[in-house]
């Protein structure tokens, strides 16, 4: 007997949260480009960009005055968590959507959506709040490179305790050895300021916040 698969979706099966991610990515992309090409006509569309990158990018000096006023205004930490999600350009924009939709549908298969979720919050915090302590003063960081380097940290880190194979394992470093080579590369050749710093810090933060989120954490807690 055969399987109808008629009623099947074309799209590959992705868990909540890694549609929640990539959609929100893809729709301010969509709109910020829209803006810039001409194709909305409200005033100021064509400077939607610039204004995304002040109004929720993560900035030392602002970081700065927060640490030394010890004040935390509710609308300066939503931006280390929504930094992530403004792109500078379209391809930007495709690189974490497509990166994402791999690492994270792995991840969140393992994890569990919230669980994903709440690990991407952290990471990208921890990885912006890192940017903002050591990058020069007027520099900006912004851009979801943090969330796909905490995905890639999450991934290893959940092959290397799951898989039997030893391959797999070298396979999942290997992969996240190209991420961190091309990254350092970028920031060699390039340039482009301390944005490495916050790729690193959350691809870390990803590995240890993945074992810990691990289902099963209390009955790991009370075998130590």
């Amino acid at each position: 007997m055969t399987q109808d698969t008629s009623t099947r979706s074309p799209l590959n099966p992705l868990p909540f949260a890694v549609w929640a991610v990539v959609l929100a990515i893809a729709g301010i992309e969509l709109v910020l480009w829209a803006g810039a090409h001409g194709l909305v006509n409200w005033a100021g569309s064509a400077g939607w960009r610039a204004q995304a990158l002040v109004a929720i990018g993560i900035n030392p000096d602002l970081q700065g005055w927060m640490l030394e006023a010890r004040q935390a205004p509710p609308e300066h930490l939503l931006r280390y968590l929504g930094f992530g999600f403004v792109h500078l350009g379209p391809l930007q924009a495709a690189l974490v959507v497509v990166i994402t939709a791999a690492l994270g549908k792995y991840c969140a298969e393992r994890l569990g959506s919230w669980r994903v979720l709440l690990l991407l919050a952290l990471s990208q915090a921890m990885g912006g709040f890192a940017f903002g302590l050591i990058a020069q003063p007027g520099t900006w960081l912004i851009g979801g490179y943090p969330l796909i380097f905490a995905l890639a940290g999450c991934y290893a880190g959940l092959i290397w305790i799951s898989a039997d194979d030893r391959g797999a394992r070298i396979k999942a470093l290997a992969l996240v050895g190209v991420l961190l080579t091309g990254r350092l590369g970028l920031a060699a050749f390039v340039g482009g300021g301390a944005d490495w710093v916050a790729d690193l810090v959350a691809c870390a933060a990803g590995y240890m916040l993945g074992q810990f989120l691990r289902p099963g954490l209390v009955a790991r807690l009370r075998r130590v």
